[in-house]
């Protein structure tokens, strides 16, 4: 087990396939039982990036909306600012 902190670009990674994205995917990999921290601005910034994808033509409108869907399906239950503020 080992801990890493995520910027925006990495995090992207994980819900577009990019240079990088199965390095990613195996860090996310619950069996590999990493403790993942992201900042609380990241929620923001790959919101921003996957819209930008989609605006700059890079992924289409059907893959944005499902990529936009996982990440704040994960940002809110696995990685969210409420779970980095434990009692």
């Amino acid at each position: 087990m080992a801990a890493y902190f995520l910027d925006a670009s990495a995090l992207v990674k994980r819900y577009v396939t990019e240079t990088g994205s199965p390095w990613v995917t195996g860090l996310l990999d619950p069996a590999a039982r990493n403790r993942l921290y992201v900042a609380r601005i990241t929620g923001v910034e790959v919101t921003a990036a996957l819209t930008r994808k989609e605006l700059g033509g890079h992924l289409s409108a059907a893959d944005a909306t499902s990529a936009l869907s996982l990440f704040q399906h994960d940002y809110a239950n696995v990685c969210g600012p409420s779970r980095s503020q434990r009692p």
